[in-house]
């Protein structure tokens, strides 16, 4: 089986293009964001610091998503993804501006990566709003891994070569490489082919467009529990990245393998994601999201633990693990929900999705704090606990949440109908009482 076929995305020249720039903007992302951390822990080597630089980047995020949501449904998407690439870029070369002149201060990465945050909130819910209008829903499934694939290509590639700009030429070449990622962006936009979109109405107001969504969210169990447990993840579990120039002092290591320490992370994802796009399509998505997700929490403590006696490569290889079965558990979940919300709700419902990412630098200031009163052990098993415990309870004891397969999941009617009966509906059609279509022979 070729490429093309396993990802029949690709086969749509918008997607191609999309895919092309969105490699290039992520890796803007990845970059600015490592820029930042480096810099906040070379200024103050503060781990609670780390965790407001965290803060920083989360909650500007996470008050504009619900109306980011609302205007990727309403608007031009790409109108929209030219103003936050273009504010990006701005952003970064105002960061270059800074480190060379020398007159950089904490205070200056805080307000920038929260404006870049802000930005952000609209961005992300407009790139996961927009696949309808670069393929056709039989190709949904591949565009969504693919574009869960450029987020772990970036991480495995950015963080190494992070390290080594930061190292050969300082971190002020590392902002400028990601002003030039946020351009190339911008240029792929001006020449993207767009099917229609089918908008919703903006003749109800945003605050209700913004309840409609929250409330479809709330009756369906699907979203529901694979939301709350993708947030808790990542605040809980995934954080622990935002702690990354700790962990590698902690190992004894420098610039250089602070970056293999991401990279590692990256590679797992990529891994991750291969193994999870092989999956037969009448596999239990349940199981598997059970399995990767205790997992991941486990490994992660098991990295703490490595780092703490400086086991670099006892670390790398947990920290691989850690990552690889991480991404299994946010691309089921992630699929799942894309392929049974309405196209008129995907906007704001999947927007809501994306404020997981914000949770993850948000969650590295909880690491942070409770790492200055206990240690850094303590705090990532408390984490890691809480995380286990709210997964294994979700998705042992939901009965609409057992067996959860594509197939099934594909025969949902895609209904903005929001009355309880509907919900009824839906929760009754995936739940594991429900006979499963025959196996493909």
């Amino acid at each position: 089986m070729n490429l093309i076929s396993r990802y029949p995305a690709l086969r749509e020249r918008a997607y191609a293009l999309f895919f092309v720039g969105s490699l290039a903007a992520v890796g803007a992302t990845q970059l600015l964001t490592f820029g930042q951390l480096w810099l906040v822990y070379e200024l103050t080597e503060s781990a609670l610091m780390l965790g407001w630089l965290g803060a920083a980047m989360s909650l500007p995020n996470l008050a504009v998503t619900l109306l980011g949501g609302v205007i990727a449904d309403r608007y031009d998407k790409r109108t929209i993804l030219q103003v936050t690439s273009s504010g990006n870029m701005l952003l970064s070369g105002i960061l270059v501006v800074l480190v060379l002149s020398g007159d950089i201060a904490v205070w200056h990465i805080l307000l920038i990566a929260g404006i870049s945050s802000l930005l952000n909130g609209f961005d992300w819910p407009t790139r996961v709003a927009i696949f309808p209008q670069l393929v056709e829903r039989a190709a949904l499934p591949s565009a969504v891994a693919l574009h869960s694939f450029i987020w772990q290509l970036m991480r495995m590639t950015i963080p190494a070569l992070t390290g080594f700009l930061l190292f050969a030429a300082g971190v002020g070449v590392v902002f400028a490489a990601a002003g030039i990622g946020y351009l190339m962006m911008c240029v792929t936009l001006l020449y993207l082919p767009l099917r229609p979109a089918l908008s919703a109405s903006s003749s109800v107001g945003a605050g209700a467009q913004i309840l409609e969504g929250i409330g479809f969210i709330l009756r369906n169990d699907i979203f529901k529990y694979l939301l709350l447990l993708t947030f808790v993840g990542m605040f809980f579990v995934n954080s622990h990245t935002q702690l990354m120039p700790m962990f590698a002092s902690l190992n004894l290591t420098d610039e250089v393998g602070l970056g293999f320490l991401l990279a590692a992370g990256g590679v797992g994802s990529i891994v991750g994601t291969l193994v999870i796009g092989g999956m037969r399509q009448d596999g239990d998505l349940t199981y598997a999201m059970l399995l990767s997700g205790v997992l991941a929490g486990v490994a992660t403590v098991g990295f703490t633990v490595a780092s703490m006696f400086a086991w670099f490569y006892v670390a790398l290889a947990l920290q691989f693990f850690a990552a690889c079965v991480g991404s299994m558990f946010l691309i089921t979940s992630m699929t799942a929900m894309q392929l049974c919300v309405p196209d008129e709700l995907r906007g704001r419902v999947m927007g809501i999705h994306t404020m997981c990412y914000s949770l993850l630098p948000l969650g590295g200031l909880f690491l942070g704090g409770v790492t200055d009163l206990t240690n850094i052990f303590i705090a990532v098993l408390v984490g890691a606990s809480v995380y286990i415990v709210l997964l294994v309870g979700s998705l042992t004891l939901k009965s609409s949440l057992r067996h959860l397969r594509y197939a099934t999941l594909q025969q949902i009617p895609r209904s903005v109908d929001l009355s309880i009966d509907q919900s009824a509906a839906t929760s009754a059609s995936i739940s594991h009482e429900t006979p499963v279509p025959p196996r493909p022979q």
